[in-house]
């Protein structure tokens, strides 16, 4: 009870001290048109106005609206879900660690989840990413939980009377897993059942997640057997999801749902969404899994990364050294993959779904759900090098170097990580790039020119209402949009010019300056870290360019 005690203090601390940290970095503007979207929704839903975006993310708006009713504005609103759903993934992140591997483990994976700079950051943006991450993270722990109790009764009921069984260890089994008023298979039935309806809530929150509640509805009713239990699991799942589906198509209308999600859908996979059918290269796909789970997801060291990564690229190596030991061989991978079949599926079946139908390439956030399973890889990993006890007691003293050194390695990354998390989160604090040239253009009162743009107009309308935001969808679209603005020319936002389009311009007469530009790491804004607002206007003749002759008829008159 003692024990049971310590952790459960342990976990608090540790739960509190991620959701502080997140707490006191968060911001009050819309960094992107998906923040302000959001924003929008919190607002006042409107499925038709896209407040928000498709697919509306009716449970995490609901969650959003929630906090606004105890009095915060959108912006705070999403801030506190973000920062509270943060702070939960690093609480589930060390539960999944130890329903795994063990106590040990489950420390590791908690000091690591705490100092994550990926996941600190993600706890920062006004996105439904980290809710949706602590939902799968959360739903996977349940999993693992009853997996573990599982084998614990089969254990119980296979061992002679009075025997200890011989998987009930306590410092890998959490002290309420003992024998105890109710029997363990009822208890693993009910976690079962409470993962599935919290991934079918999990859907209403982030519908690109949806590998994971496939994954887990598969892998639950397939270890029950039958078609009973691929009914009965399926009923778990559908419960989840029509506690948001029944209120989002009263509000929205079937009408509007469907129209509007049919326009989305196809412009997520055949437009704007950065699926492999829009960014098919395979060397774009491959260079954003590299960058996207190595770079940002673990905070590994890249050239324009920050310099102090390079120190503790050594200890993550090594850590990932140990975790990739402890799966080999293979057959001891294979009974991995049987003994937690939910994670190993889930993993596998999201990370297909996001190299193919995710924008990876540009926006590594996508990768975030995989992230806390690589954290307690990490941790196992790092208990697996922990020696047992020594046969000889002279050997103490080197054991307890060699039980110190994984303990030193993972404190040693986790204080190179947070110094990293914590720069980068100050400098989130900032206006993003896009959000500082909404405000240049909201207080640039006699500024008359239209703005030029490919994403922002939106953001640009809600933001600075006295501008003109003319959204261009093509190069000669925009040289065009140039032109008919007359003698004194257009802004124009950088992502919307492309090299063509600026030589067109320039072989036209007209000059490109920079009226505004403040870009910030990319490790804080993937995708628009270096958005500028650029000026287009009719070049001046030089002042010593000698004035043409007049004609010789109109001298003589």
């Amino acid at each position: 009870m003692r024990e049971e005690r310590r952790d459960a203090v342990a976990l608090a601390a540790l739960t509190a001290a991620a959701l502080a940290s997140r707490l006191l970095f968060r911001i009050d503007h819309d960094e992107d048109i998906d923040a302000l979207r959001f924003a929008l929704g919190v607002e006042r839903f409107d499925v038709a106005e896209l407040r928000p975006h498709a697919p509306y993310y009716p449970a995490f708006i609901a969650a959003a609206k929630g906090a606004a009713l105890l009095g915060a504005t959108p912006r705070a609103a999403l801030s506190l879900v973000s920062a509270v759903s943060g702070a939960a993934t690093v609480a589930s992140t060390a539960l999944l660690a130890r329903a795994v591997a063990g106590r040990r483990a489950a420390v590791f994976a908690g000091v690591l989840a705490l100092a994550s700079p990926f996941l600190w950051l993600s706890s920062e943006k006004l996105l439904s990413d980290m809710t949706g991450a602590a939902v799968t993270t959360a739903a996977l722990w349940l999993c693992a939980r009853s997996r573990r109790l599982g084998r614990t009764a089969g254990a119980t009921s296979a061992a002679p009377p009075g025997a200890e069984p011989p998987d009930a260890q306590p410092s890998a089994e959490p002290p309420d897993a003992q024998p105890g008023a109710e029997p363990f298979h009822a208890r693993a039935a009910r976690l079962r059942t409470g993962a599935l309806v919290l991934l079918g809530v999990g859907l209403g929150v982030r519908l690109s997640y949806f590998p994971f509640a496939l994954a887990c509805l598969a892998a639950i009713a397939r270890a029950e057997g039958g078609r009973a239990a691929w009914l009965a699991r399926g009923r778990d799942l559908a419960t989840g999801v029509l506690l948001w589906l029944v209120p989002l198509v009263l509000i929205a209308t079937p009408r509007d749902l469907v129209a509007t999600t049919w326009v989305q859908g196809l412009g997520h996979f055949t437009r704007w969404g950065g699926t492999a059918i829009t960014v098919s290269s395979p060397l774009d796909r491959l260079h954003g899994v590299v960058w996207g789970l190595w770079a940002n997801g673990l905070g590994g060291a890249w050239p324009d990364a920050p310099a102090a990564r390079w120190l503790g690229a050594p200890l993550l190596i090594a850590l990932l050294v140990a975790a990739a030991r402890r799966a080999a061989p293979l057959r001891r991978a294979a009974r991995a993959a049987r003994d937690q079949p939910e994670i190993w599926a889930s993993a596998l079946a999201y990370f297909v779904w996001a190299l193919l139908g995710q924008n990876i390439a540009y926006k590594p956030r996508h990768w975030l759900p995989l992230v806390p399973l690589l954290l307690v890889a990490l941790a196992a990993g790092a208990a697996s090098l922990v020696p047992a006890a020594p046969a000889a007691a002279r050997a103490a003293r080197l054991l307890a170097i060699r039980a110190a050194a994984p303990a030193v390695v993972v404190a040693a990354l986790a204080a190179q990580w947070f110094a990293d998390g914590l720069s980068l989160a100050r400098q989130h604090q900032a206006p993003s790039p896009a959000a500082a040239i909404v405000g240049i253009l909201r207080d640039a009162d006699a500024e008359q020119r239209p703005v030029l743009t490919r994403d922002l107009d939106r953001m640009i309308l809600e933001g600075a209402p006295g501008r003109r935001p003319v959204r261009v969808r093509s190069d000669a679209a925009l040289v065009r949009a140039v032109e008919q603005a007359g003698p004194a020319g257009a802004l124009i936002t950088s992502e919307a010019l492309s090299r063509e389009a600026r030589d067109a311009l320039a072989g036209r007469g007209y000059a490109i300056s920079i009226r505004f530009a403040r870009p910030r790491s990319r490790y804080v804004d993937a995708l628009w870290s270096d958005l500028a607002l650029l000026e287009a206007a009719p070049s001046a003749p030089p002042a010593d360019q000698a004035q043409p002759r007049p004609p010789r008829a109109a001298t003589a008159r």
